[in-house]
């Protein structure tokens, strides 16, 4: 059952509803109505030659595109992309194309579309897609990331409706995407059979531009922009183009169009963080004075930390179309994405009761308890080890690339699409994390929550030392190192048939087939940590200390929180040098790079075939309805290729000698899934409809989880024990039930009230199971791995309301509004694994809300468009989250305090060939803040940049 507080947010969203001005309706009595019919019937184009039996539900759309004054933009999307206008031009367009989308849609979805070629409502697609009903985002260097659906992470995404992906994920990450590229996207809450499978939680389905999709002729389109940060204080440039032509020849449609970007990204953010609190239980630590109480609460280190560095992306996608006439479209196109990006992360920890390299824990003193007496909130502390600060650098580079060739065919009586695809990414990474000592021993002071900062969190001041005083820095003091490779590509080979019957109850049966066969290879090597090394900064000549910058914007407490480190080229400069000093105590940095380690080497296949067969069906109770039911059929097979490593005693001359085996082995495993679903559209009246669906869908774990790697240790042959991956784990499933109430109103308007319960089995945990193995066959083996365990319940409301205020008079009709607000209440089986008598893990659930899920988000945006100016104001804002759960330790329950963020934009029609545009974003400088369980106990205050930027756009 949803909660009172729930249904009266529903109530109270009715009411507001209900009060709504309507459009007199004799004020939408006007138009071309054949014209208008016919853009709903093939996508906003018009066609000579298609003549076959409407459906219900076109005729329907027909008579309302009928009464319309204005022409209302027509999207659909049949064939894995959106189609019709999807070229619009300012705010009111963008409105109502997404709108109508949505209206015209089989699934339960929201829409979002380009206001102008090149210009996504945001600056990168997840910011873009976090103005959408029930999307939360997670931001971190300098942009937006991960995206999650109604609290659910593991979203696929899918361009021009196949797959794409990031090396060895099911996914991709969105931000990789130029958003410059992107007419429109989609998120889809439900799926419907011809959809393809993979993900429990909605697919978010990008569309690129055809060349097709523009005016007869030659389109040109360019954009510059800049964007500045106010803690990076660099201006990062953006370059894209559009260059498309199509023209009628004696042989057809023909078209092409080349898109590409251009993007440097520079960012900066600040932390201060404080550890969780324990009780301090190492002997070697002193306490001043000896009569402090032991079983106090204290973090074991506090520091800051700073995500600092670069991403640098190219982007380009290359596409030709040919139409030999209405029936036949045919398709060929390709893309390459490449992008740079280095890690220069700052690290400063500070150790108070812990120390990694055995070195003298600090002397505390001055130590001032909580009011419980218990939970320490200031200190002193005098070092006894000359610490210092970190750098990283990591440096990444990713390339993909895709092709694609389409053919699609239709006439009265049937519909046919059929492509394959190819898409292939490639990774490859290496990093160093070094860092340096003082010359001396730190004396300082720490407050774990300082109440004078508005953020509260850690304060920390050095007594005795300047921080910005480069004598005081003596060592390269330790570093370790790792590299990685990993390697996927994907061939996808898809039709589709949509036969149209004479029937007025089912008037078109579809079916299709899909078959995928994606590959993989990774390496990953590492080596260190090496520490307590004392090789002097003054023995390297390309190392040079600079300042870590200044973060913190607005903090009292880390005014002063700067300090001097290695620049990002310092340690990748030095680092040949460094290794020359120790290759005698450690020959194997006699090699720039780690060795690969087998236990990482995985490689293999993955593949699925699919089918499946669905109707679209009409049938009229009280209300006409119509809708799709249908199952998806899919077998996957995994055959992945890992190494097997064993460990035992052997005899070898009467002597027991340990050995270790390392063997490549690939288990095989098949999975057939059924995933029925039922969409239903309930028209009330020909402006209110109401949307319900049930679908069944299955999230496949990630390929590092069904990783057949196997490390067995048989020293013990009574009790042998091993761990790995598990390449028969099974998919996380869903059991969906939506319902979704929409009433469109005048030409942009839109009043919808959503609600949900999603039921969800297998979250994937390790546990420990006995099995029998072929290396102990007498004996059974306890073997850790990953387990489909616990349960989860989805349940949740969602409301919409947008609109331009065209009913009223004057300038006020050029202001429009979109309120829309979500409601997650989740339940979650968390399984927790106790050794019973014969050592075998029970387990036991414990049930908290799903971690990482907010359960209140609302967007506020405010739009105005007059005379080539559109305005638009955007704010988000979503409630605490928990991060972890932990009954026993209630210092490790994990919270994030409520995130919100502030953005706007001016744009400017110079003339209709030239825009300028001014945005800004987190405009109000606000961060996130975390805790351990109480605001007494702080754990990371973030800081992000404010962002502003400027940009022209032209276009003819």
């Amino acid at each position: 059952m949803l909660s009172m507080r729930g249904l009266a947010s529903g109530v109270a969203l009715a009411a507001i509803i209900a009060v709504l001005p309507v459009e007199d309706a004799a004020a939408q009595q006007a138009g071309d109505a054949t014209e208008k019919a016919q853009k709903v019937l093939t996508g906003g184009k018009t066609s000579k030659l298609r003549s076959r039996k409407r459906t219900k539900r076109e005729e329907r759309l027909v008579k309302e595109a009928a009464k319309s004054t204005e022409s209302q933009p027509q999207l659909s999307n049949d064939n894995g992309r959106l189609e019709g206008d999807i070229i619009v031009m300012g705010l009111r367009e963008n409105l109502k194309s997404s709108r109508n989308a949505k209206r015209r849609a089989s699934q339960i979805v929201d829409v979002v579309v380009a206001q102008d070629i090149g210009k996504l409502p945001d600056k990168n697609i997840p910011e873009a897609l976090a103005r959408v009903p029930g999307v939360q985002i997670e931001r971190n260097r300098g942009e937006g990331g991960e995206v999650k659906i109604r609290g659910l992470g593991g979203v696929m995404t899918t361009v021009n409706g196949s797959p794409t992906f990031s090396a060895g994920d099911r996914t991709t990450y969105l931000n990789d995407i130029s958003s410059d590229m992107v007419a429109g996207i989609e998120v889809y809450k439900t799926r419907t059979p011809d959809q393809v499978e993979g993900s429990q939680t909605g697919v978010i389905n990008l569309t690129l531009r055809r060349p097709t999709d523009f005016k007869e002729g030659a389109t040109y389109a360019f954009s510059v922009r800049g964007d500045y940060a106010d803690q990076v204080k660099q201006v990062n440039p953006y370059f894209s183009a559009l260059v498309a032509y199509n023209a009628d020849t004696n042989i057809g449609r023909l078209g092409f169009s080349v898109n590409g970007s251009v993007n440097d990204v520079r960012y900066n953010e600040s932390i201060r963080w404080n550890s969780k609190p324990h009780i301090p239980g190492d002997s070697r630590l002193t306490f001043l004075p000896s009569t402090t109480p032991r079983n106090i609460y204290m973090p074991w280190a506090i520091g800051f930390a700073g995500p600092n560095g670069w991403s640098r992306r190219a982007d380009v996608n290359v596409s030709t179309q040919w139409k030999p006439d209405d029936h036949w479209a045919i398709t060929l196109e390709g893309g390459y994405r490449k992008q740079r990006m280095l890690w220069a992360d700052n690290q400063f920890d500070i150790p108070l009761t812990y120390s990694a390299s055995s070195a003298p824990l600090p002397v505390l003193s001055n130590i001032v308890l909580g009011d419980d007496g218990r939970l320490v909130k200031s200190l002193s502390a005098t070092s006894l080890d000359p610490l210092g600060p970190g750098r990283q650098s990591f440096l990444h580079e990713s390339t993909n690339y895709n092709a694609r060739f389409q053919v699609d065919y239709k006439n009265e009586r049937f519909e046919f699409n059929s492509w394959i695809n190819w898409a292939r990414a490639e990774n490859d990474s290496n990093h160093i994390f070094h860092w340096i000592r003082f010359n001396q021993q730190p004396d300082y002071d720490v407050i774990f929550n300082d109440k004078t900062d508005p953020l509260g969190g850690s304060n920390v001041t050095f007594k005795n030392i300047d921080l910005l005083d480069r004598k005081n820095y003596l060592y390269i003091d330790g570093f370790d190192q790792s590299k990685q490779y990993t390697y996927s590509s994907e061939i996808e080979a898809k039709w589709d048939l949509k036969l149209y019957t004479d029937s007025s109850f089912i008037d078109y049966l579809k079916t299709g087939f899909r078959y995928a066969n994606r590959t993989y290879a990774r390496a990953y090597g590492a080596r260190g940590a090496y520490i307590n090394l004392r090789l002097p900064i003054s023995s390297l000549p390309n190392y040079e200390l600079v300042s870590s910058g200044k973060g913190f914007q607005g903090s009292s407490s880390a005014a002063n929180a700067e300090w001097l480190i290695g620049d990002t080229n310092s340690i990748r400069n030095s680092f040949a040098a460094i290794r020359s000093q120790l290759v005698g105590i450690y020959p194997e940095l006699a090699t720039p790079y780690p060795k690969y380690n087998p236990l990482d080497d995985i490689g293999g296949a993955d593949g699925s075939y699919a089918a499946y067969v669905m109707a679209h069906y009409n049938v009229k109770l009280l209300f006409p309805i119509d809708g799709v039911i249908g199952t998806r059929f899919v077998n996957n097979l995994t055959n992945l290729t890992a190494t097997q490593r064993s460990t035992q005693f052997v005899n070898v001359n009467n002597q027991l000698v340990e050995q270790t085996v390392d063997t490549r082995i690939t288990p095989k495993a098949n999975f057939l899934d059924v995933m029925p679903s039922v969409n239903a559209i309930i028209h009330f009246t020909p402006k209110l409809q109401l949307r319900t669906a049930w679908t069944y869908e299955v999230g496949r774990p990630s390929v590092y989880q069904i990783n057949p790697r196997l490390v067995l240790d048989l020293r013990n042959r009574t009790g042998p024990t091993a761990w790995g991956g598990n390449p028969r784990l099974g998919a996380i499933t869903t059991n969906k039930y939506d319902a979704s109430l929409e009433w469109y109103f005048g030409p942009t308007g839109l009043a919808s009230l959503a609600v949900w319960q999603w039921n969800q089995d297998g979250l994937v945990g390790n546990r420990q199971l006995p099995e029998v193995l072929p290396e102990s066959p007498n004996v059974p083996v306890l073997v850790t791995r990953p387990y489909n365990l616990g349960r989860g319940r989805h349940r949740g409301i969602e409301g919409r309301l947008s609109s331009f205020f065209t009913f009223l008079p004057g300038i006020l009709k050029s202001f429009g509004a979109e309120l829309n607000g979500t409601m997650n209440l989740t339940r979650q089986a968390y399984p927790v694994f106790k050794p019973d008598s014969t050592l075998i893990s029970e387990a036991e659930f414990i049930y908290g809300p799903y971690l990482n899920v907010s359960k209140y988000m609302y967007n506020l945006v405010g739009f105005f468009e007059r005379d080539g100016l559109n305005v638009r104001v955007a704010y988000n804002w979503q409630s605490r989250r928990q991060w972890w759960v932990d009954t026993n330790d209630p210092y490790n329950n994990l919270f994030l305090d409520p995130v919100k963020r502030l953005d706007a934009s001016i744009n400017y029609d110079i003339n209709k060939n030239l825009t300028v545009a001014l945005e800004g974003s987190n405009l109000t400088a606000d961060g996130n803040r975390s805790y351990w369980g109480s605001y007494a106990a702080p754990q990371d205050v973030r800081y992000f940049s404010r962002n502003f930027s400027l940009s022209v756009r032209t276009r003819f």
